[in-house]
């Protein structure tokens, strides 16, 4: 099924993108002040990178703009 590149659609996928990170950053907080947590997983959240997620959620903003200008 085609979705068009539309307001509607792109500012779905970018409030998509925001909750994403949001809800990752929240549980990687939570996980990392929990004790007895194995180092493994320890070193697994400190190695989380969101720049490509957000790097992401800004050409998508991006995009946004340039559909929004063109109205």
């Amino acid at each position: 099924m085609r979705v068009y590149k539309t307001e509607k659609n792109l500012q779905k996928v970018w409030d998509d993108l925001d909750n994403a990170c949001g809800l990752i950053e929240d549980s990687m907080e939570k996980l990392s002040r929990m004790s007895n947590i194995p180092k493994d997983l320890k070193d697994s959240i400190e190695s989380i990178d969101f720049s490509a997620i957000v790097g992401l959620k800004n050409e998508v903003e991006e995009l946004l703009e340039k559909l929004k200008g063109e109205i």
